[in-house]
């Protein structure tokens, strides 16, 4: 009892105040939440949420995609992340002021979980375990997320809009005969992407980069690209790839319209 009074209390303080993001709830995380934790996790919920069978086979599954991204990014360092789970989106909502169902920051994840919404282990894990080597633009950023939850997750982002069975080129080629094709010159721009032309667009330039020029080449640049100054990373593409900018561009033109 004393713990859903306390979470009511903090809930209409957050309420009465602007719904921006706030991190402001991350210093009553002991008091609002009950935690278990595993090797590199920990994970947050209110009472009563989970089982703790669910909470141990949520864990296991966490810590199976660390490895992963880990391997990926090729980080040999142990990181603890904490994990934060709703009941649903109103409620995240409300008390962190993040809308959606996913957000990672800093060595934070926050969810939405429930019998119909589960978010994929690996595109908000790939924030935060990257975030430890740079915060890039938010093209790479966001198209790293989504080409690594689809290469380990089943094609989860596939899953997550709607066409399950489809590769990201397959979906973007459909995208495109109903919205504007995006540029690669002008998604670099974006402090924010949010829809899933912006998405797909995003994760296909990503793949196209790791499968024609090695993954070696493309950590090199998410290590090496500001999050501000757009002259500055296309001078730092073509530098780690050896060719003009636009050159880079018109290659991934033609592997999006082929590739499956």
């Amino acid at each position: 009892m004393r713990n859903w009074i306390l979470i009511l209390i903090f809930l209409i303080f957050i309420q009465c105040d602007n719904n921006e993001q706030k991190k402001e709830w991350l210093l009553n995380k002991d008091s609002l939440f009950t935690s278990i934790s595993s090797e590199h996790f920990n994970l947050y919920t209110y009472d009563g949420h989970l089982s703790e069978k669910t909470k141990s086979h949520f864990l296991n599954e966490r810590e199976s995609a660390y490895r992963k991204i880990s391997d990926f990014f090729e980080i040999k360092k142990d990181i603890s992340i904490n994990i934060f789970l709703f009941q649903d989106k109103q409620t995240k909502y409300n008390l962190t002021g993040h809308d959606g169902f996913g957000w990672g920051f800093d060595n934070n994840i926050v969810e939405v979980f429930n019998n119909s919404i589960r978010i994929d282990p690996y595109h908000e894990l790939a924030h935060v375990i990257g975030y430890t080597l740079n915060e890039p633009p938010s093209m790479i950023d966001e198209g790293t997320a989504v080409y690594l939850s689809q290469l380990y997750g089943n094609k989860a982002f596939s899953r997550l809009i709607g066409y399950p069975t489809k590769s990201i080129n397959e979906i973007l080629l459909l995208l495109n005969k109903n919205e504007k094709v995006l540029t690669i010159s002008t998604l670099l721009s974006y402090n924010d992407i949010g829809d899933n032309l912006a998405y797909c667009t995003s994760a296909s330039f990503v793949e196209f980069l790791i499968k024609n020029y090695g993954k070696q080449k493309f950590l090199e640049l998410y290590k090496s690209l500001s999050n501000t100054d757009n002259a500055k990373n296309k001078i730092i593409y073509e530098k780690i790839y050896g060719v003009k900018f636009n050159q880079i561009e018109y290659e991934w033109t033609k592997y999006k319209n082929i590739e499956n």
